[in-house]
């Protein structure tokens, strides 16, 4: 496992396929340690949520101290994202892990279908996207649609609670399992459904 941590252990090609940024940098390192048997790794994009600048920082892009959400999402935030995802995802299947390994690329918000007064978008929870890939997934599948507006789903909604359901159902655990709280409440681990329509 120490050694899944030393990425010059990686040829600088693979290194700079990924991004010699904090988030490709992550990514290359969560593949390392799928290879190494991790069982579950979690990447954040920044080491900063806030995002005001060109250079750093994450998503939190909402338009104050004189910043603008789109300029920033244009020139840093997309062309990583595009950069090292895809990356990300064709390594794991040409290594033969995508299969076994689910990843889940989300945040925990949507963005408002209007503009705001400082020209950018603000946190909206009503409609948002998520990408599942490999560990079961179906592959190139599109599930679900928002109105015209991005306002709300058009067309088969799912909840976080669902996602939850579909990641517990492709780990090979009941959604409907029930885990003991305090208090001896019996308490399930999700209340959602598992999506069958996205799994293969």
């Amino acid at each position: 496992m120490r050694n899944a941590f030393d990425l010059t252990q990686e040829p600088d090609k693979i290194r700079d396929t990924y991004g010699r940024h904090t988030y490709g940098q992550s990514v290359l390192l969560a593949r390392r340690l799928v290879e190494a048997g991790t069982k579950f790794v979690n990447v954040y994009f920044s080491d900063s949520i806030g995002g005001q600048s060109t250079t750093f920082g994450g998503w939190d892009t909402h338009g104050f101290n004189n910043t603008r959400m789109y300029p920033i999402v244009e020139k840093r935030h997309l062309p990583i994202t595009n950069q090292t995802l895809p990356t990300f995802l064709n390594d794991l299947d040409d290594r033969g892990l995508l299969d076994e390994t689910l990843v889940v690329w989300m945040g925990e918000f949507g963005r408002t279908p209007k503009i705001n007064a400082n020209s950018s978008r603000d946190h909206w929870p009503q409609c948002y996207t998520v990408l599942l890939a490999g560990g079961g997934i179906k592959r190139g599948y599109v599930y679900g649609a928002s109105d015209k507006n991005a306002s709300y789903p058009a067309e088969n909604p799912v909840r976080p609670d669902d996602i939850a359901a579909t990641m517990y159902q492709l780990l090979g655990i009941d959604p409907h399992t029930e885990v003991i709280g305090v208090g001896d409440r019996p308490l399930p681990i999700t209340t959602g459904n598992a999506i069958q329509d996205i799994i293969g």
